[in-house]
């Protein structure tokens, strides 16, 4: 999903030759290749963000964050200690409307929206907690996108 370009047109063959570029340039294994569903990926290139990205302002990808938070938040505990949390948001960008939004890709079998929004709720709150602070700017929109499920799933507005 990171190596997709926004202002292109995918079609199976157009995944399919990516794929076969990111093996020839070493990015990616031979395994891994084998491994890529290219209809998830075609897939994501019919969505609603795919489409939003297209006219976006600004994109980043794969943008490491830091951020300290209370210990209590993480574990629940009246803990007084702050943590220090490290991560890499997948994809946030700014759309036409000069929203910030945040994308989160997950490939977890699952049978529902709602097992996935529980799953990941807590790490979306950092997320989008860490991008605010960075940017300052507030976060409009939250999605998870689903590879399983072939579709965006909003989890905060």
């Amino acid at each position: 999903m990171q190596k997709l370009e926004e202002k292109k047109e995918y079609d199976i063959k157009s995944v399919e030759k990516l794929i076969q570029s990111l093996l020839n340039k070493e990015i990616i294994t031979p395994k891994e290749a084998k491994n890529i569903n290219r209809k998830a990926i075609l897939q994501f290139t019919k969505s609603k963000i795919w489409q939003e990205m297209k006219q976006a302002k600004e994109i980043q990808k794969e943008k490491p964050f830091y951020i300290t938070v209370p210990a209590k938040e993480i574990y629940q505990e009246e803990i007084e200690e702050e943590i220090l949390v490290q991560g890499i948001i997948d994809l946030y960008y700014i759309n036409q409307k000069d929203e910030l939004i945040l994308v989160d890709y997950k490939t977890d079998f699952v049978e529902t929206e709602e097992a996935l929004q529980n799953k990941y709720r807590k790490q979306l709150e950092l997320y989008k907690k860490a991008l605010e602070e960075a940017l300052e700017k507030k976060v409009s929109h939250v999605f998870l996108y689903s590879t399983f499920l072939g579709k965006e799933i909003e989890v905060y507005k």
